[in-house]
């Protein structure tokens, strides 16, 4: 999921430990980096692995470059996030934050007197109205459109190949969307699912729950028995992250196996990949679409090199398991860039939209890249509109 602008960082002189250092010199508007090498990675839960990866790669990279790396725990609290960087500014020795921002207006002003206190920050998956040092933005309305997309050309295939899928009263093929409303993105996100669902002629949505966090597997396996239970002939869930569409498809196992179902007939497709566990789910429901229920995904983000994948293998640096996230280095390539490190440039204030795609396993093919019209704008709106 990405592309490196240009430029970097003024002289600086930063007092510690009784010594002078001079930070590199560069362009940066009237932002001046405090030279202090303590990065704090400020996030809405760490009990997300899809999550917890980006910031695990930040750090990784950053403390090649000699960055001491801390994360913190919101607990799902926007106003935590906000405490956190106030935390920050007072300790003294922290030099740059990464926030997965949950409320961008709430944390406006918080963010001026760290960028005042020569703090450089970058958000994760949210575009601000105000100047920070950059941004890795997830157009999350399209990854909901694109997954929901996914799914009804799923359905029109399997349907078209002999799949008993039923359909309602009114002809239509019953959804379920796994929603989350805690985030500016998650809105936009659950929105689009839902609006994109409900402009289709050939779905019905039928439900509309949310498992987010720590027990997200857990959650999604009980909303959706909760589901089936109310609507035994619903096949199709939109997961909001893998977490969800594990749990989602592990309580359609239970229910296809009591009711002697094929699970080739369901369809289990999240707005995210980015899991490994996930990830082998879905190569053995491209061997055998009876494996299981995920049936897709749509994704967002770059492709890690094998060097990047085997080095961050081998250092151990993450308790995830996961693969090298290349969001998590561009994260931490705009901090590097900004404070002047060798190797790196970014021009403070820039921006990075990752690419979208999404597939399912008869092939669908959907791209959508930084530039291109925005199809989901109608549904970005600040609360829930379904």
């Amino acid at each position: 999921m990405k592309k490196f602008l240009a430029i970097v960082l003024a002289a600086v002189m930063v007092f510690a430990m009784g010594t002078v250092a001079m930070a590199e010199e560069a362009p940066t508007g009237d932002f001046q980096w405090n030279g202090q090498k303590e990065v704090w990675a400020i996030l809405p839960t760490t009990g997300v692995p899809g999550l917890l990866i980006h910031a695990d790669s930040l750090g990784y990279v950053m403390g090649k470059d000699g960055w001491t790396y801390v994360t913190k725990d919101a607990m799902g609290d926007p106003s935590a996030q906000v405490s956190y960087v106030e935390d920050a500014i007072a300790a003294g020795n922290v030099g740059a934050l990464m926030i997965a921002a949950m409320d961008g207006p709430m944390l406006e002003d918080v963010a001026n007197q760290a960028k005042d206190a020569g703090i450089a920050i970058c958000y994760l998956g949210l575009a601000p109205d105000y100047e920070i040092a950059g941004y890795i933005a997830t157009a999350y309305s399209i990854t909901g459109m694109a997954a929901v997309q996914s799914a009804e050309d799923w359905v029109t295939k399997r349907v078209a190949e002999g799949g008993n899928v039923p359909q309602n009263a009114d002809g239509k093929y019953e959804i379920a969307c796994d929603v989350y409303y805690d985030i500016t993105d998650g809105i936009y996100r659950s929105n689009a699912m839902i609006g994109t669902a409900n402009e289709s002629e050939i779905l019905s949505v039928v439900s509309a729950t949310q498992s987010y966090g720590d027990s997200a597997q857990t959650d999604a396996y009980d909303n959706a028995q909760a589901v089936l239970a109310a609507n035994p002939d619903c096949r199709i869930f939109i997961a909001y992250e893998p977490d969800e569409a594990m749990g989602i498809a592990a309580a359609i196992a239970d229910y296809a196996e009591q009711n002697g179902l094929d699970l080739a007939d369901f369809c289990v497709m999240p707005c995210y990949s980015a899991d490994d566990a996930f990830l082998q789910m879905w190569a053995e429901v491209q061997a055998d679409p009876s494996a299981n229920a995920i049936k897709g995904y749509a994704s967002y983000g770059g492709t890690a090199t094998q060097e990047e994948i085997d080095e961050f293998a081998a250092s151990n640096f993450s308790a995830t398991g996961m693969e090298f996230s290349p969001t998590g280095g561009k994260l931490a390539a705009i901090l590097l860039g900004v404070t002047g490190a060798d190797g790196y440039e970014w021009a403070y204030g820039d921006a990075y939209y990752d690419d979208i795609t999404a597939t399912n396993i008869y092939g669908y093919d959907y791209h959508w890249a930084q530039g291109e019209e925005n199809p989901c704008v109608q549904y970005e709106v600040a609360e829930a509109m379904f």
